[in-house]
């Protein structure tokens, strides 16, 4: 029986050393990924560079990342942003809007809603109260067919 010496791995951490600079412009989505919301926080107070910045495999933004997560306090932090764009697209072609397919919370849902689409939400509001819909009257419903 012959014991082999373990292999000892003296470039272990030789990756984080050369890269680790690299990988620090991505801590903004790494702080959504991590829930880590008083990160998240700083970094987008001291570097708003990193808001929209995307990942080099999925091409996911912070934002993105945090609406996955379901974090309401990361994507409220991150939409509040007036640098956010919320046009971009990750690699598979999807917005911050197409990543709600991903989402079930209610908090989440109306801050995407209400930034990607506030024109379109106020027009609706205000159709509403001109027709009296929104003014705690009840409308009738009527039921489809004869």
């Amino acid at each position: 029986m012959s014991i082999k010496p373990k292999i000892i791995m003296k470039n272990r951490l030789s990756y984080f050393e050369d890269h680790g600079s690299q990988l620090k412009r991505y801590s903004l989505i790494m702080a959504a990924y991590y829930e880590r919301e008083e990160t998240a926080e700083k970094l987008i107070k001291n570097d708003p560079d990193q808001i929209n910045l995307q990942d080099p495999y999925g091409g996911l933004t912070a934002l993105h990342v945090a609406i996955f997560r379901q974090n309401s306090r990361i994507v409220e932090l991150l939409i509040m942003c007036p640098e956010i764009d919320v046009t971009i697209k990750d690699n598979f072609g999807r917005t911050i809007v197409d990543m709600l397919d991903y989402n079930s919370d209610q908090r989440v849902f109306d801050l995407v809603i209400d930034k990607c689409y506030a024109d379109e939400m106020k027009a609706l509001e205000d159709e509403a109260y001109e027709e009296g819909i929104a003014d705690n009257t009840i409308v009738p419903l009527k039921p489809n067919g004869p």
